[in-house]
């Protein structure tokens, strides 16, 4: 596979600026591509999909709601193509997805990883605000969307070798400073 092409990776706390961070990445580097896991989440009639009984939803915050062989595939395909600017040297690729580290053959793929963090408090103040589809059921967010965000945070810090590898950053910080931290440091891999 080209080495034309550095990945970064963006995980961490729903709403916590991953796609904002990403789009701004992606503004700054014309040479860049922005592929989100969330744009890979089954169809909610899929029988793959793990239902919450007590409050009749569907837990969409664990790994196997997406299809994460294709999002693996479509990253390959990336990888492998010609970029579209000959004359640049790397071309980019920027992973955004709130699980994108828990599946190990993309995890590996990425050359800069990023987990934007935030407190229960803060990810609540933002969530509670945004609409999704399918809607929130009132009790999905503290008894499903905060554990599994914790467990997911909990397996990334403890993966030793994994972790080494991971910038950790709040996500409540000004995202003009976060973005500059991220953006300086990608320019100075880059150039």
């Amino acid at each position: 596979m080209s080495k034309q092409w550095f990945v970064v990776g963006i995980s961490g706390a729903t709403c916590s600026g991953k796609s904002t961070l990403a789009d701004k990445i992606r503004d700054t580097f014309p040479t860049s591509i922005t592929l989100r896991q969330d744009d890979f989440f089954l169809l909610p009639d899929d029988r793959r999909h793990v239902k919450i009984q007590e409050l009749n939803h569907i837990n969409w915050e664990l790994i196997t709601s997406l299809d994460m062989q294709k999002m693996y595939s479509d990253v390959i395909k990336i990888l492998e193509s010609p970029g579209r600017n000959a004359t640049a040297s790397k071309m980019l690729l920027i992973l955004d997805g709130f699980l994108l580290f828990k599946h190990k053959p993309i995890a590996d793929l990425c050359d800069c990883k990023y987990f934007l963090t935030l407190t229960k408090e803060q990810c609540w103040e933002r969530r509670k605000n945004r609409i999704y589809e399918p809607l929130d059921v009132p009790g999905y967010f503290d008894k499903i969307v905060w554990p599994e965000y914790v467990k997911y945070k909990n397996e990334v810090v403890r993966n030793n070798e994994m972790c080494k590898t991971i910038t950790f950053i709040d996500g409540s910080k000004d995202m003009v400073e976060i973005y500059e931290g991220v953006s300086n440091e990608i320019s100075h891999v880059l150039s």
